[in-house]
Order: structure tokens, then C-alpha cells, then sequence
């Protein structure tokens, strides 16, 4: 047998749960770079990149990237679904799932789509956390996860205290959200690459059909 037979990660559409956060990553990038005459990160929200208002070039380029990284985590996430046979598991992404359908959202309803995108943000921000907590109890089942389990029990704290921390005021100088935000991202970009990793090496063989 291959090493693609063996790792099926290796063939499409596994190998979008990797490039899915990229196109992320990048949109956001070039958007800042064409926005460099008045975004920061302590004065502005992320979703200001995507404001029609402040540059159509950069708002185009940032609002495509969170939609197109949407859908290519949507098939990532349901063909990983289908791969694995572990119940709670799936349960546990269902919440990731509803986040992606979020993260279309906020590129289609940029900022001036008025209060909905504000919804629509405040949805996947607060729905994918609950996929990692899930998951991470349902490991701890797998004594070989446990620290996988702890990973991703801890990690969306981090994002937490910065948020607390922004609207408690603990950082008066940002005016803006975008730290925030990039801080959340990360933590579930990170944990979706182990997730990948994990799957690419066959060290999920246990939950794998």
C-alpha cells in the first residue's frame, strides 16, 4: 500500500485543512498592505479590511478570502467527518462546522451589510471554541491523547483573556479589536493544523473507519 493510500489526508480534499487558513492568512496580509494608510492593529477591528468604504480593492481581496476559506474548510471538515467512526467526535465538530458557515457569512455581509455582520461575527467567534473544548473531552478518552486533550481544552483561553482583557478595559490603548481577533484565529488555525497533522501521520487510526 501507498503512503497516499495509507494517509488519504495527502489526496483532496484533505489537504484543504491546511490551505483553507492560508487563504486566510494571505487575504488578510495583502488587505493590511493596501490599507497601511490608516489600518492598525490597536485602532481598527479586522472587518474594517473588508469595509467597502475604506478601499474596495483591499475589502474585495479580504472579504473573497474569508468566504473562499469558508467553503474550503467545509469541505475539509466534511470529508473528516465522514473519515472518522468516533460519534463523539463528529458531535464535537459540529460546532466548527456552524462556525465556517459563520466565516462565510462575515465575508458576505462585510461591515456594511450593517448589524447583521455583527452577528455573524460574534457567532464564529464564539462557536468554534466549543468544537476544541468538545473534542478535547471526548480524547481524553485515548490515554496516547491526552495531551492533545489538553491542548485543546487550554487553548481557546488564551483567546478569552484577550477578549476579557479588551472589554475590561485592560489595554485602553486598543481602540480597535483586530488583536483580538488574529489572537482567536490562531489559536483555531493551530489547533485545526494538529487535527490535520494528526490525521495526515495516521495517528488518529483509532477513530478512523
Amino acid at each position: 500500500m501507498s503512503a497516499n493510500e495509507k494517509s488519504p489526508t495527502r489526496k483532496f480534499p484533505g489537504i484543504l485543512g491546511v490551505l483553507g487558513p492560508i487563504v486566510a492568512l494571505v487575504s488578510i496580509a495583502v488587505a493590511i498592505m493596501l490599507s497601511l494608510s490608516w489600518f492598525t492593529w490597536e485602532g481598527n477591528a479586522l472587518s474594517d479590511l473588508g469595509n467597502y468604504n475604506n478601499g474596495l480593492p483591499a475589502a474585495i481581496i479580504f472579504n473573497v478570502g474569508l468566504v473562499l476559506t469558508g467553503l474550503l474548510l467545509l469541505a475539509f471538515t466534511f470529508y473528516f467527518v465522514r473519515a472518522i467512526s468516533d460519534l463523539p467526535t463528529k458531535i464535537g465538530l459540529i460546532p466548527f462546522f456552524i462556525a465556517l458557515v459563520f466565516l462565510v457569512a462575515i465575508g458576505v455581509f462585510s461591515e456594511n451589510a450593517g448589524v447583521i455582520h455583527f452577528y455573524v461575527s460574534v457567532g464564529f467567534f464564539a462557536s468554534f471554541p466549543f468544537s476544541m473544548w468538545f473534542v478535547g473531552l471526548g480524547f481524553l478518552r485515548f490515554r496516547k491523547f491526552w495531551w492533545f486533550s489538553l491542548i485543546s481544552i487550554i487553548l481557546p483561553f488564551f483567546s478569552i483573556y484577550m477578549w476579557n482583557s479588551w472589554f475590561g478595559g485592560a489595554f485602553p490603548f486598543w481602540t480597535g479589536n483586530a488583536i483580538p481577533e488574529i489572537t482567536t484565529a490562531f489559536t483555531g488555525i493551530g489547533w485545526l493544523w494538529l487535527i490535520w497533522f494528526l490525521y495526515d501521520r495516521s495517528d488518529l487510526s483509532i477513530i478512523i473507519k
